[in-house]
């Protein structure tokens, strides 16, 4: 038996062999067929927006979606509509966009005589896209679903499925579609780019036309004079400028002439709107520094820090022990206040350890502080350092050799020599934007604060963070806005539907003054306590601890707080806040206490985070938040939550659950140099008192997913 399969071993291998020899010529012909296919399906004509910014022509859908990252604002004038939109490309697969319709002429019934004006609605749209021609199926068109205004009121409610076919060396593209709800029925759309090989200006102008099949007659919910429709197809232009702008101008209903101005960016592909030329080069050859004479400790310890210095970076600690082998080795501890990339972090690093002369030590570990926690280590040998400098060793064999750990303080550095001490700086000063927006105010569609926040931190006995920030409202319009709402007041304690009263009464603030001091626990528990005015509207005690080992997917932490109301102006807080029963105004006593069990899991191949929390919420009610963190190559995040608690609220005659979004953006996006800091920005559907929490400082998970990011 065994020579049988031995001789089949030996046929199989003879065939496999004398086939390869002889088809040589023919794998490279399938290599060749392959560069064909690829190129083919990386042509693709311009992107073109509709009126809702999204993907496709006038007032019709079509099947494409833009590169994941995009964001797009739009206007448009689709008498007799003003449509305000934005576009955000969540995924490859999944685009989503947001419209603020204005009715014009058409006061809004309550309210339009108090500023509102004409009468408005907000829409919610998602497209999903089934086939894309990056697949690999050329040849096939590309299929999406989506949903027009699928949440909400539902005034121009839609459901379609369309199909759209680009023909690059014609510079054409078809689509056709079917839809039920607004668009109803068969509709189709068509775009011919004459001047895409032709003229570096033009190439980007396209004629376009549609078949509209929306229901202008029908509709109940349409504008009265947007119903009549002369002709069923609209025609026009569309043309995209500095690879930002968009500009479209058609006719519609065969009675109107529409435009529409659209800007769109890839802010998650980013590399920032100006090089960081003010970034030490990556690969310094410290030519600054005299390497002449280092065998005293204190030039030594003195040129290790200049070195980092050189490289971005804090050296606050080095030290000497003696392993358990009696091997002679290096600690070095590290803060990292300008990367946000570990990988760059890491590569800085390894940069000033493989040309700095470090003969003596038979290892060096270097540690990477944040915000006070120990977070995580690297094991650098010496031989593996020399073979690298050597070039005897690659770069990628070095970064496989020297991974990254949890921080682990061997007993053998108890018993350490301290070469550097520096100590953490007491202060660290800037200064950002400010903004708060609100949607659907009594006197006005949307009504903003703006204005600047002053940010203090650092550090109080070299162990403990403190915060402070200041903020001034230059434009104020919380006034105008008012922290009741008309038509659906809360029937809950008013633990967060009152926030804009923080912002009538003055222009300066005192947003936080909290001190707080975290914990590496051993073997990936952390922990916090912190204490001071958190945010505008509370101040307490909170503790969190957290379990979240290296290379995990999966975390875990536990987290308390007892807060104070804070009074709308001033430091002091209320023994009691306010609620409605009905319309009538009363107040109770109120002492905050929220705890949640978080749940975290990073589906990393998606740069996703999902979130979970169960506990209890300021308004004492219990209940499940959920949260989709989403992360960008250029440190952009976006955040999605929908929250469901046991108390009842009522909004437009259905019981709602908190939602909303939120995003940061790095400030380095716009400097000419690397940095950490960013712009947060959160916005509800409704400002409501269902599932609010107090903020209690900074979160442990977020410091250090942000220092482990490796994206």
């Amino acid at each position: 038996m065994k020579v049988f399969f031995l001789l089949i071993f030996i046929l199989v291998y003879a065939c496999f062999v004398n086939g390869a020899f002889c088809n040589v010529d023919s794998y490279f012909e399938h290599l060749d067929k392959v560069k064909k296919v690829e190129s083919k399906i990386n042509k693709s004509l311009p992107f073109t927006y509709n009126q809702m910014c999204l993907g496709g022509y006038f007032a019709m859908p079509s099947a494409k979606t833009n590169d994941p990252g995009t964001f797009a604002f739009c206007y448009s004038n689709s008498s007799p509509y003003q449509i305000l939109s934005a576009n955000f490309q969540y995924f490859d697969r999944v685009e989503l966009s947001g419209n603020f319709w204005i009715f014009k002429n058409v006061l809004e019934p309550t309210f339009g005589k108090m500023g509102f004006g004409d009468d408005a609605d907000r829409a919610a749209n998602i497209k999903f896209a089934l086939l894309k021609k990056k697949d690999g199926f050329e040849f096939l068109p590309e299929i999406a679903i989506g949903l027009n205004d699928f949440y909400g009121s539902k005034r121009f409610y839609s459901k379609y499925v369309v199909v759209t076919k680009e023909f690059f060396d014609q510079n054409f593209e078809a689509t056709i579609g079917y839809g039920g709800g607004r668009i109803k029925g068969f509709f189709a759309g068509l775009s011919y780019f004459p001047f895409l090989k032709k003229s570096k200006y033009l190439k980007n102008l396209s004629f376009l036309a549609e078949l509209d099949a929306n229901d202008y007659k029908n509709h109940d919910r349409e504008h009265p004079k947007g119903r009549e429709q002369n002709f069923p197809i609209n025609v026009g232009l569309n043309f995209s400028f500095l690879d930002v702008f968009q500009f479209s101008v058609n006719s519609l209903r065969g009675k109107e002439i529409a435009g529409s101005l659209t800007a769109s960016y890839n802010i998650g592909k980013s590399n920032g709107l100006f090089p960081k030329y003010l970034d030490p080069p990556v690969f310094s050859d410290f030519r600054n520094l005299d390497f002449s004479n280092l065998k005293e400790e204190k030039d030594f310890s003195k040129n290790l820090a200049l070195a980092f210095k050189d490289e971005g970076l804090d050296l606050m600690k080095a030290s000497v022990f003696v392993d358990s082998n009696d091997n002679k080795c290096l600690a070095l501890k590290i803060i990292n206040q300008r990367y946000r990339n570990e990988k760059i972090l890491k590569l800085r690093i390894q940069n000033v350890l493989s040309f700095f002369p470090l003969d003596d030590y038979y290892s060096l570990v270097a540690r990477v502080e944040s915000e006070g926690i120990n977070l995580h280590e690297y094991s650098f040998k010496k031989e593996y350092l020399n073979s690298f400098k050597e070039k005897k060793m690659g770069r990628f064999e070095l970064d496989a050799l020297t991974q990254i750990k949890d921080y682990s303080l061997k007993e053998d550095e108890s018993f350490s020599k301290v070469l550097y001490l520096r100590k953490k700086s007491p202060y660290s000063l800037s200064v950002r934007p400010k903004v708060n927006a609100f949607f659907g105010a009594c006197k006005g569609k949307f009504k903003y604060d703006a204005g600047f926040l002053a940010n203090l931190d650092g550090y109080l006995f070299d162990e403990l963070y403190y915060n402070l920030q200041l903020s001034y409202i230059a434009k104020q319009a919380s006034a105008q806005v008012g922290s009741k709402d008309i038509y659906n007041p809360s029937q809950i304690i008013n633990v967060r539907s009152d926030f804009v009263k923080y912002f009538e009464t003055n222009s300066f603030h005192v947003d936080t003054a909290f001190i707080q001091k975290n914990f590496n626990l051993k073997k990936a528990f952390f922990a916090k306590v912190a204490l001071g005015y958190f945010e505008i509207a509370y101040a307490g005690l909170a503790l969190e601890t957290l379990y979240y080992p290296i290379n995990s997917s999966f975390a875990f932490s536990i987290e308390a707080a007892n807060v104070y109301k804070r009074k709308y102006s001033g430091l002091n807080f209320q023994k009691k806040i306010r609620k409605f029963n009905n319309d009538k105004e009363e107040f109770e006593k109120f002492i905050g206490l929220q705890y949640f069990l978080n749940l975290y899991f990073d589906v990393k191949p998606l740069d996703l985070t999902f979130k979970t929390s169960i506990g209890q919420f300021l308004a004492k009610d219990k209940g499940i938040k959920l949260e989709i963190l989403k992360y960008f190559k250029s440190g952009f995040e976006l955040s999605t939550w929908i929250t469901f608690t046991d108390k009842i609220d009522i909004v437009n005659s259905k019981r709602y659950f908190d939602k909303g979004f939120s995003f940061r953006i790095p400030l380095d996006l716009f400097m000419n140099k690397s940095s950490r800091k960013r712009f947060n920005f959160k916005m509800s559907e409704w400002l409501r008192d269902v599932g609010a929490k107090s903020q209690t400082g900074k979160e442990l998970y977020m410091i250090i997913h942000d220092e482990r990011n490796s994206l």
